[in-house]
C-alpha cells in the first residue's frame, strides 16, 4: 500500500514557491509533478478544506455560511459528512490516519479531527497581543517580535511527526500556518534587523487585524508601499522556512526507509494578496492570486495529480493514486476550475453598515464585502459572478483581472454553464455554549479571525 503525506502550507502563494525561495517543493516537482490549473475552492480557509476533505465544492458541502459564528458551528455539518471525509476514506482503508492543524479552523472544534486515530492542534499562541490595545499587550507584543524565536507551529509539528510510526501504511496531514499574517517568522528567517522587526509587529497591528484586511479591501484603508514591501519579504521568508520544514520531513521518511513507498502531496488551500488591486490578504475576492494554488505531488501514483484542475477533486486523485475505493464519483471539475465565496454578513448587518459609514466606502465599499461570489476559469478566461452581475476576463491579457469584458461573449459559454450548478440548501448550524464561545474567541484572536 501506498503512503500518503498531504501537507497544506497554508496561505502559500503559487508565485511564491519558486526554485530559489521554495527548493524542496521545487525537488518535489522535478521528481514528480505539478499541476498547472489547480485552483482551490474557496478563498480561505475552511470552505478550502471542506473541499479538500469531503470532494464537495463548498456551497454543496454546506460548510460556507457557517463560519460567521465560530468554527464549532461548523462541526456538526462536518460529522455529517463523515462517510466522505478524506482520512475517514482512507481509515476505512487499512491506513493509520494522522493529522496536525495550525490552524484553528481545522481541528477538533470545526470537527475536521474526524477519521483521524490521533490529531494534534499546534498553536504557537504568540499573536494574543495582536488585537490587545493595552500598553503592557503592546510592549509583550513589540519584545516578541524583536527576539524573533518563535514560530506558529511548525517546531511543534516536526517533533510530533518524529514519534509517528511508519512501520504501518498511513496517510498523514499536515497543515502548517507559518506564512499566514502576520508575517513574522522567528531568526533565522527574520533577517530584516531589530528596528525592521519592530516596524513589522507594529504594521501588523495598523494593517493586519480582520478590521483593517477589511477595511482595505474595501477601498477604506491605503497601506503604505513601505509596509507592504516589508511584508512580502517577510512572507517569502516564512515560504521558506515551510520548505526548509518540508526537507527535514522527507529526509526523516527517507533515513526509515518509508519515502520511496510515500506519496507526497503539497498544496494550499488559499493565497494572499499584498495591496494588489487594492486588496488585502484573502478577503472578498475570487482572484487568481487567490484561488490558483500550488499543487506538486513525487512518489507511487503522483502522475494521477498533473491533470488536477480543483483541490475538490484531490481526494479523487489521491484515492486513483493509491488504489483504494472511494465515494465520491467522477470528477467534479475537468477543464474547468469553480471556486466559491459567500461573504459571512450580508448587506443588512447592523456592523456592516455602521463600518461602511464610518470608513467612508460607500455603497461600492458596502457591496464588496456582503455581495457573493463565484469564479469559473479554463485558465485563459474567467468568467466572475458578483451577485447577479457577471464579469469575464481575458488572463493573458489582463491577469489582474481589472478590465472586465462583455460577459455574454460566446467564448465563455462553457463557463457559463459550470457556475449554475444544481442548487443546495444551506442549513443552519447550532450555537456553542457561552463557555466554548469564550475559549474559541480568544483563539480566533490569535489568529487574525476577530
Amino acid at each position: 500500500m501506498t503512503n500518503v503525506l498531504l501537507l497544506v502550507l497554508d496561505t502559500a502563494r503559487r508565485d511564491a514557491l519558486t526554485p530559489s525561495g521554495a527548493p524542496a517543493v521545487a525537488d518535489l516537482a522535478r521528481r514528480g509533478v505539478a499541476a498547472p490549473h489547480a485552483h482551490s475552492a474557496a478563498c480561505w480557509t475552511l470552505p478550502s478544506h471542506a473541499a479538500m476533505f469531503t470532494g464537495l465544492l463548498p456551497r454543496a458541502a454546506g460548510l460556507i455560511r457557517a463560519p460567521a459564528r465560530t468554527p464549532h458551528s461548523c462541526r456538526e455539518v462536518v460529522l455529517g459528512q463523515r462517510d466522505r471525509l478524506l482520512p475517514e476514506v482512507f481509515r476505512r482503508a487499512g491506513y493509520a490516519t494522522s493529522g496536525i492543524s495550525a490552524n484553528l479552523w481545522i481541528g477538533e472544534h470545526s470537527g475536521f479531527d474526524t477519521g483521524f486515530g490521533e490529531f494534534h492542534s499546534v498553536e504557537s499562541g504568540r499573536q494574543g497581543g495582536l488585537h490587545d490595545p493595552s500598553a503592557r499587550a503592546r510592549a509583550r507584543w513589540a519584545r516578541e517580535a524583536a527576539r524573533a524565536r518563535v514560530d506558529d507551529g511548525a517546531g511543534a509539528a516536526r517533533a510530533i511527526i518524529e514519534r509517528w510510526s511508519t512501520e504501518a501504511p498511513f496517510f498523514w496531514f499536515v497543515n502548517l500556518n507559518e506564512c499566514h499574517s502576520p508575517y513574522l517568522p522567528p531568526k533565522p528567517y527574520s533577517d530584516v534587523g531589530l528596528l525592521g522587526r519592530l516596524r513589522a509587529a507594529e504594521e501588523a497591528r495598523r494593517y493586519l487585524t480582520l478590521e483593517a484586511i477589511w477595511r482595505a479591501c474595501a477601498g477604506g484603508l491605503e497601506v503604505p508601499d513601505e509596509a507592504l514591501e516589508r511584508m512580502r519579504h517577510l512572507y517569502a521568508r516564512s515560504i521558506e522556512l515551510m520548505d526548509d520544514w518540508l526537507a527535514g520531513v522527507l529526509e526523516l521518511l527517507d533515513a526509515r526507509g518509508a519515502l520511496d513507498d510515500t506519496l507526497v502531496v503539497v498544496t494550499s488551500d488559499h493565497g494572499e494578496n499584498f495591496g494588489e488591486n487594492g486588496l488585502m490578504a484573502h478577503a472578498f475576492s475570487l482572484d487568481e492570486r487567490l484561488t490558483h494554488v500550488p499543487v506538486v505531488a513525487a512518489g507511487p501514483g503522483a502522475e494521477e495529480l498533473e491533470g488536477l484542475w480543483s483541490l475538490a477533486d484531490l481526494p479523487r486523485a489521491l484515492a486513483r493514486a493509491t488504489g483504494i475505493a472511494h465515494p465520491w464519483g467522477p470528477d467534479l471539475c475537468k477543464g474547468v476550475a469553480v471556486s466559491e465565496f459567500d461573504p459571512p454578513t450580508g448587506p443588512d448587518d447592523e456592523r456592516v453598515l455602521r463600518s461602511a459609514q464610518e470608513w467612508g466606502v460607500g455603497e461600492a465599499g458596502l457591496r464588496a464585502m456582503t455581495t457573493p461570489l463565484t469564479s469559473a476559469t479554463d485558465g485563459l478566461l474567467k468568467l466572475v459572478r458578483r451577485g447577479t452581475d457577471e464579469e469575464l476576463f481575458d488572463l493573458a491579457s489582463d491577469p489582474l483581472e481589472e478590465r472586465p469584458l462583455g460577459a455574454s461573449d460566446p467564448r465563455a459559454a462553457h463557463l457559463h454553464a459550470a457556475l449554475d450548478p444544481s442548487p443546495v440548501a444551506i442549513e443552519a448550524q447550532p450555537e456553542a455554549s457561552a463557555e466554548e464561545l469564550a475559549e474559541i474567541e480568544e483563539r480566533m484572536k490569535l489568529l487574525g479571525y476577530m
